[in-house]
């Protein structure tokens, strides 16, 4: 119990750490935030190791007559081993990109007590502590999202706020609901509906928490909040569309169909049959119009629309296979978009350069990011040796178990469809201009480029010995199944 208070409390004491210190160094400031981080993520993978080894750990109490629990099963300690390692990576980038940035013990505070938040919802054991830290999110990240405070940053932060208050409400609506018949909101014991069977109004609460979670999961047409966000800095823009803020409402949905419903429940209802071409659609739309856009950051934003919908599309087939196939692009795309990200950050830094069509000749100068770069281009696609490759075949195995062969076709063209988005970046970026100096030296862009080249190797890793993670994505599929 112990290492799971632990786990929670460590970004939350280091953010206040350095709010408290106003004065700090950027050296000591960093040194703070790195130790809690690792703190933080050390007592995470203790919490995990125990849950994925059998053992149940449980912190209760109660909120306005209501009970809340921190009870972590196999899907929370995946999703918090995701969390706590890329927040590592994130820290470590922040150091090369916010070096000489204003505002930075803001920052630097809220970037830790959103880590310590992001726990708090992977590490739920019921809807109501859920629900709680879900929206304690929206009002950490709030800050990071509207960092610069100019007018654009501004706007979207407003528009984030608005999207995330909405589908709060209807989430908190389906919870009221939810207690009313049930009288409970614990996850442990089976799903909370599985006992009641089908009654009248049970696909508009599904329709409600889908809504509410679809928000943050970007499902279209609840996604335009995700491309405006895309003003915070580059390290918290990889944060909210592979770690915390985007998975959230993954997480929130993945939750609701088996924890809240269950499988057999929902293979009863009509509106289960109509969720799968809803994340195909997603998934379709998403990449065509990240093909479309010349910033480099809104084609990953787009793109992050698509490649959540994967996750979803497995989670809605109702199969086995579909649901390893969806925790295991949880794992293996959140390494290779934050890889995206953090290139894109580091192009942006040392050339200027945000526009693809103005890429011409960066990779000569940025050899090592472009390269990262590019590995996590061929992961998109779905290509050996990259760890997305297990992901979409267990994707499209779950589709064709589960008598939906059709959208086993949709994972076929929109991994043709992330070739034309993204090679055709990288071969741009090394024609012309190969007389010019490596831009890659200095203290600045090597503390950018180490977390981007170590993330590009370990996706390899998984892709070449996906044994390293499928005890975790196993331990998901029997909880459940």
């Amino acid at each position: 119990m112990i290492d799971l208070i632990l786990a929670l409390l460590s970004g939350a004491i280091g953010g206040l750490c350095v709010a408290l210190m106003p004065r700090a160094g950027s050296r000591l400031r960093n040194t703070i935030t790195l130790l809690f981080t690792v703190a933080g993520t050390i007592f995470s993978w203790r919490v995990a190791g125990r849950v994925l080894g059998g053992q149940s750990i449980r912190i209760a109490g109660e909120f306005g007559g209501l009970t809340w629990s921190l009870h972590p099963d196999p899907l929370g300690a995946v999703f918090g081993l995701i969390v706590s390692t890329l927040w590592i990576f994130a820290a470590v980038y922040s150091y090369g990109y916010m070096a000489g940035e204003q505002k930075q013990r803001t920052y630097y505070t809220y970037f830790l007590l959103a880590f310590s938040v992001a726990l708090g919802v992977a590490f739920s054991g019921n809807l109501l502590a859920l629900y709680l830290f879900y929206e304690i999110l929206t009002f950490v990240t709030y800050p990071l999202v509207i960092h610069e405070r100019n007018t654009e940053a501004m706007q979207a932060g407003a528009k984030y706020i608005i999207y995330s208050l909405s589908g709060a409400g209807a989430i908190l609506i389906a919870i009221v609901i939810t207690y009313g018949w049930t009288g409970n909101l614990d996850f442990a014991g089976g799903p909370l509906l599985a006992n009641g069977g089908l009654r009248p109004g049970l696909g508009w609460l599904l329709a409600l928490y889908v809504a509410g979670f679809g928000v943050k999961a970007a499902i279209m047409p609840l996604h335009r909040w995700l491309p405006a966000a895309m003003v915070a800095p580059t390290p918290i823009s990889a944060l909210l569309h592979a770690v915390a803020v985007v998975y959230s409402g993954v997480y929130g949905i993945l939750r609701v169909v088996y924890s809240v419903f269950g499988h057999e429940l929902m293979r009863e209802l009509d509106l289960s049959h109509v969720l799968p071409w809803v994340a195909a659609f997603t998934i379709l739309v998403g990449v065509i119009i990240a093909t479309q856009q010349d910033v480099l950051k809104r084609r990953l934003a787009y793109h992050t629309i698509s490649q959540l919908s994967y996750i979803l599309l497995g989670a809605f087939t109702l199969h086995p296979w579909g649901l390893a196939g969806a925790v295991f692009h949880m794992i293996s795309y959140s390494t290779l978009k934050v890889t995206l990200f953090f290139g894109a950050g580091i192009i942006a830094k040392a050339t200027g350069k945000v526009n693809v069509s103005e890429m011409g000749g960066v990779g000569w100068r940025l050899p090592w990011t472009l390269a990262a770069f590019g590995v996590a281009s061929l992961g998109m696609i779905g290509m050996l040796p990259l760890n997305t490759f297990w992901s979409k075949y267990y994707l499209m195995k779950g589709s064709v178990a589960g008598g939906r062969w059709p959208l086993a076709v949709v994972l076929i063209v929109s991994g043709v469809i992330n070739a034309f988005c993204f090679i055709p970046t990288v071969v741009t970026a090394f024609t012309g201009g190969k007389g010019q100096l490596t831009a890659e030296k200095g203290g600045q862009v090597s503390l950018m480029l180490a977390p981007t080249v170590m993330l590009a190797g370990i996706a390899v890793l998984i892709g070449l010995w996906p044994g390293l993670v499928w005890p975790g994505v196993e331990a998901v599929v029997n909880w459940f199944f």
